[in-house]
């Protein structure tokens, strides 16, 4: 048996002989795009600001999924060279082939290095990796002169790019000849050993990228050339693209459904070629651009501070949840009894990208595609680049790391600055930071301001937050999370009492949200892709400020509602594409004064029964699936196929009495109203403005 073994390795490595450059040519090519990952990570953007800033957390895992994609390769061209070697049949001919397929690899690589480095540079400007819906977007020759533009202003090292792709090929091959030197002929077959060494790392890269040290936002980042070209031909969601008359027909469903619920006539849809042909374009009337009412919020020019608190599900919130004793949100509880308190607010996407993206946009997340990454090229306008225009100074302030998963592309183009810093990942250091900066640097600039805060320490596996005993950890999921939503909620406490007597606070908005909850086996569901269901959609939402009469309001909405509230309390009305509504208009808000007493407030959450039609909507896609509030009822579909659907009376929050079946039409007209209009949000996020 054993000699038969040798003899096969003996005849397999006699048939490989030949190829036994493409070997070195893969050890070469795999060094040069270590170079250009090094290059890439550990450089700032072009704007002076880091790429990435965790480096050591990405670099390692780069150069394994290089060497992972160079080895199939290598892997692919011999296979395929010794198939045609074999079938040749003589010596020589084997010969040809082999060197032919060495030439081949040789160019293979040499074209996938320029544009490897063209992708990073893409990255670095753009934030997104190259592909053909770029190309698209910027097939315009002016682009060219653009791009040249940035790399003579690279705040990095201007023209380095032209330097790098003009000695990047010499270089690889004086390596590739240095290699040929060192591996000099012994046995016959001089890198058997590389072989068996290229073997054993190819297993452990494998390992450790996919086992043992996973993470998709970085993989994303990661994604290797030839990996966006093969998921651009055959894997990637194609945009399925509208026919004008399919167009033409969504937009006038989605417009006269956004006009019905909004209740007045101060938007006019418009098809101004500012609005790029988008259906979602409307800009405001004359009489709401001279309300008096919007002359007065500007004449305030009021602040504002939005706090997006990771993965704080409504069904652990105290207020929203009267029957959870102890509460895990004292400090909440409190500030909402004396806000304006959105009962029943959903997410409009997740996970932190698909909720802060959709918060800052007014759009619903993309049904199928990676946003963050996928359409970072894009022109999209926030509330945020509203008030960064109109003179407001803008801060995002992040306890995550906003490059993990390319939220800092999208946030650097609305904010003033971007506050980030790995020292100070735990929400109570992160929390020490903000309150210095808002009470002694924001507060003090003469203008008014934004600050986003996004918090960290309540995220899976709820084990982050800062002094957990080993008991606390070693607690299910459903009760570890109370221990870290109450640490979240300590540092809540200690960043608003620290300049609740400020003088300026007095004309400031805080806005108190999460970006979205978490599954935790409700439903039957306890991943993050496993449906839309309230346990990851339904979350806290108020607004505490000037004007605003305490009140719990039932209206049914969303996140894409956060946008056109936000500037109807900051006095603008500027034309836009946000699908969410005003939730601050007084002709459909159903509001109950805080007077009421916590069981009415947890009969009205937990009601199966469909109340009267509700002014409001709420709309979201969720990695898969999608949901839609609307008329009294949520309805939850997997998304496009819509082969599974849940339907669930609005009022029934913690979703405990399921109408699936029982409610045909209304399950059909909300089906078809969701594809409506996720076709539509989805066709906006593409186009962009």
């Amino acid at each position: 048996m054993k000699p038969n073994i040798l003899n096969l390795l003996k005849k397999t490595a006699a048939s490989f002989a030949p190829f036994q450059k493409l070997v070195l040519i893969s050890l070469a090519a795999w060094a040069m795009h270590i170079v250009l990952r090094v290059m890439l990570l550990f450089r700032s953007n072009p704007y002076g600001f880091p790429f990435v800033s965790k480096p050591d957390w990405f670099i390692f895992h780069a150069v394994c999924l290089d060497f992972l994609w160079i080895v199939n390769a290598l892997v692919v061209f011999a296979v395929i060279g010794c198939i045609v070697a074999k079938i040749a049949g003589k010596a020589s001919q084997a010969a040809t082939v082999a060197k032919v397929t060495t030439i081949l690899y040789a160019t293979f690589h040499a074209v996938i290095l320029p544009f490897t480095l063209l992708d990073n540079e893409v990255q670095r400007f753009l934030g997104g990796h190259l592909s053909f819906g770029l190309m698209d977007t910027y097939k315009d020759t002016s682009s060219i002169a653009m791009f040249y533009d940035y790399v003579a202003n690279d705040l990095s090292v201007p023209y380095l790019q032209f330097v790098v792709l003009a000695l990047m090929l010499p270089l690889t091959y004086g390596f590739y000849r240095l290699l040929c030197k060192w591996y000099r002929p012994s046995d016959g077959f001089y890198v058997k050993k590389s072989v068996i060494a290229m073997l054993i790392f190819y297993i452990a890269s494998y390992l450790f990228v996919y086992v043992i040290w996973t993470g998709n936002a970085r993989m994303t980042k990661l994604r290797p050339v030839v990996s966006l070209v093969y998921k651009d031909l055959f894997e990637a969601e194609k945009a399925e693209g509208l026919a004008e008359a399919d167009l033409a027909a969504y937009r006038t469903t989605y417009q006269n459904l956004w006009q019905r619920i909004e209740g007045d006539s101060l938007w006019e849809f418009s098809s101004d070629k500012a609005g790029n042909g988008l259906p979602l374009y409307r800009v405001p009337t004359q009489a709401l651009q001279q309300s008096e009412k919007l002359k007065a919020q500007r004449a305030m020019q009021p602040n504002f501070i939005l706090v997006l608190m990771e993965s704080q599900r409504g069904l652990n919130v105290g207020y929203m949840n009267p029957q959870i004793q102890p509460t895990p949100t004292p400090f909440m509880d409190s500030l909402a009894a004396h806000s304006h308190v959105w009962m029943r607010m959903h997410t409009s996407g997740v996970p932190t990208t698909g909720g802060v993206l959709s918060t800052h946009l007014g759009i619903p997340h993309h049904s199928r595609l990676a946003q963050a990454t996928d359409l970072a090229h894009i022109t999209l306008p926030s509330f945020v680049s509203t008030l960064t225009d109109s003179g407001y100074s803008t801060h995002y302030m992040s306890a995550a790391d906003p490059a993990w998963d390319n939220l800092g592309v999208w946030t650097s183009k609305w904010y003033t600055a971007l506050h980030y810093n790995r020292e100070r990942e735990d929400d109570s250091t992160f929390m020490d930071h903000a309150i210095e900066y808002v009470r002694d640097t924001l507060s003090k600039e003469g203008k008014p301001f934004l600050a986003t805060l996004m918090t960290r320490s309540n995220h899976y596996p709820f084990n982050f937050a800062a002094g957990m005993t080993d008991e606390e950890k070693n607690r299910p999921l459903q009760e570890r999370i109370n221990v870290t939503m109450g640490y979240a909620d300590r540092q809540l406490a200690r960043f608003i009492r620290a300049i609740e007597n400020e003088e300026w606070y007095k004309n400031t908005y805080v806005i108190i949200m999460a970006d979205h909850g978490f599954p935790l086996g409700e439903n039957g569901v306890s991943t993050m892709n496993g449906g839309g269901f309230s346990n990851v959609s339904w979350i806290p939402f108020f607004i505490h400020g000037k004007g605003l009469e305490a009140a719990y309001d039932t209206t049914t909405a969303a996140q894409i509602d956060i946008a056109p509230t936000v500037l109807e309390l900051a006095g603008f009305a500027v034309p836009n594409i946000f699908m969410g509504h005003n939730l601050l208009r007084g002709n459909v808000a159903k509001a109950d004064t805080i007077a009421n007493d916590s069981l009415a407030i947890d009969s009205a959450a937990n009601s199966a029964v469909a109340p009267q039609e509700l002014a409001g909507l709420s709309l979201g896609a969720y990695s898969g699936y999608a949901a839609i509030g609307l008329d009294g009822y949520r309805f939850i579909a997997k998304y496009p196929s819509q082969e599974e659907t849940h339907i669930f009376a609005d009022s029934d929050l913690r979703q405990e009495n399921e109408l699936t079946g029982k409610l045909q039409n209304e399950e059909s007209l909300l089906s078809a109203t969701l594809d409506t209009l996720l076709k539509i949000s989805d066709y906006s996020l593409e186009r962009g403005l």
